[in-house]
């Protein structure tokens, strides 16, 4: 049998295949929104619903995965008469383009979804003859590496609220405890962008975009390649096509984070309450977060200024690859009657086994000092004064550490290490990012003893390593 893992969030759905490659959906997207938009003879749905919804403000729907029941409404269509139809339609169209790529399927659910609207879903798993093996806590079928001594915490985002997830380290990884922030989500960060751009047209050009639901449809259209830019950029020009004329302002990174500044502080707030409520104060963090929430421009200062926390920004489908790695447990928990639901799980693939048999904290002798090889496959490369390319092409093309050459996601010169005064420097050359302890490296970054490098995905893993001098030992 050949398993699928489903990633359920109304802001986007995704769908990972074995080994663990994100499928095409919804097109050629590899996310699928929450949106349906009843047009006269169908029902839009997901991403073509959602680049129409502003032309039609009073008829398209984005709540119905969030407030998913089987109650009439409002305004109702021949092709969705409650939110349940229209989850129908969206899990239908999905299915559609990716039953062809496996057998089973395994969804990861975020919080959200009280017990009455899982059991609603599972209604409409079966009235769609999908071959569901089980569901797992989104925040538990994300998580990939023990954080030994620290508070492990799962922050993600959707379209109306913001899910905080406490996870429970031992010889099972366990949901604890997880907080809902209440209709503050992306679609209410995205309106408050939207316009604020908008009042810099009007500020700069006189020429108000939400004036006309075209232009106002067409910035929202513009604001996913906004943020993107955004997160290496402290300034973008926007262009705006009206009529015969092009209207330009410059957009600033501060002017997001502004608007962004009272949801953020929230957040902060909640992140500090969990902390205290569970371990005091004093209790180091690891956060971890979805790629929706860690795009955010501006969220990653605002996590910067947490007292003793670590940040690992989750691959894009974590939860959907995640799932990939839990069908001996759901196989296990399939003779009893019914569809399983897991909110814990062993830890998998780390290759620590039993993660209570270990120090709750582990150190590292020398650890103040500078790192002098890179480890990998047992030979030590010595890291000097000049850089140390490291990628998977050869010595023609500047290469010095020489990868494999299937390591996925690798590029021919990936990144490179060298020695500048008394620091290691690792700088990014690569498009598909270089990971130190599981945190993408943001062009570059000063590397200490014991840390590790992930090239790829999954890649290649290198060790941070110094070599003693006799009269050190």
């Amino acid at each position: 049998m050949t398993l699928l893992g489903l990633e359920l969030s109304d802001a986007g759905i995704m769908v990972a295949a074995e080994p663990g490659e994100l499928l095409q959906i919804d097109g050629a997207d590899r996310e699928s929104p929450g949106f349906a938009l009843p047009e006269k003879n169908r029902l839009l749905i997901g991403r073509t619903a959602e680049s129409k919804a502003r032309l039609h403000p009073r008829r398209f729907n984005n709540q119905f995965w969030d407030q998913l029941n089987s109650d009439p409404l409002k305004q109702q269509s021949p092709f969705a008469q409650n939110h349940a139809d229209m989850v129908y339609a969206h899990l239908g169209m999905i299915w559609e383009d990716i039953r062809g790529y496996g057998d089973e399927i395994i969804v990861a659910v975020p919080g959200f979804l009280d017990r009455d609207q899982l059991g609603l879903f599972l209604g409409i798993v079966e009235a769609l003859s999908i071959p569901l093996k089980g569901i797992v806590s989104l925040a538990v079928a994300a998580s990939s590496t023990p954080c030994l001594g620290r508070m492990l915490l799962h922050l993600d985002i959707h379209l109306h609220q913001f899910e905080l997830t406490l996870l429970e380290q031992g010889e099972y990884l366990t949901l604890k405890d997880s907080i809902m922030t209440e209709k503050k989500g992306l679609h209410e960060l995205h309106r408050q962008w939207v316009e604020s751009i908008a009042g810099e047209f009007v500020r700069t050009t006189r020429f108000d975009p939400l004036h006309r639901a075209e232009y106002e449809q067409a910035l929202y259209n513009r604001l996913p390649a906004i943020l993107v830019a955004l997160q290496h950029e402290p300034f973008i020009m926007c262009e705006m096509p009206a009529g015969t004329k092009t209207h330009r302002v410059s957009i600033s990174r501060d002017l997001f984070i502004q608007k962004s500044g009272a949801t953020f502080s929230e957040l902060h707030k909640l992140i500090e309450e969990m902390r205290e409520r569970y371990s005091g104060a004093s209790q180091p963090i690891t956060l971890q977060l979805t790629h929706r929430i860690a795009r955010l421009p501006g969220f990653r200062e605002m996590v910067a200024k947490i007292t003793d926390t670590q940040v690992i920004e989750l691959e894009p489908g974590s939860g959907a690859t995640g799932v990939l790695n839990l069908g001996d447990e759901l196989s296990a928990q399939q003779a009893k009657k019914g569809v399983s639901f897991l909110t814990s799980r062993p830890w998998r693939g780390t290759g620590l086994g039993s993660v209570a048999a270990l120090p709750t904290e582990q150190t590292v002798a020398h650890a103040s000092m500078t790192p002098t090889h890179i480890l990998y496959r047992n030979m030590a490369y010595p890291i000097f004064e000049q850089p140390l390319v490291i990628g998977r092409g050869g010595s023609r093309d500047g290469v010095g550490l020489t990868l494999d050459k299937d390591a996925a996601g690798v590029s021919k010169r990936h990144c490179s290490i060298q020695r500048r005064g008394n620091e290691v420097v690792l700088i990014d050359h690569s498009p598909n990012g270089t990971f130190v302890d599981d945190i993408k490296v943001a062009e570059r970054i000063v590397l200490k003893l014991g840390q590790t490098i992930r090239v790829g995905n999954p890649g290649a893993k290198l060790q941070l390593i110094a070599c003693l001098d006799k009269d050190e030992t």
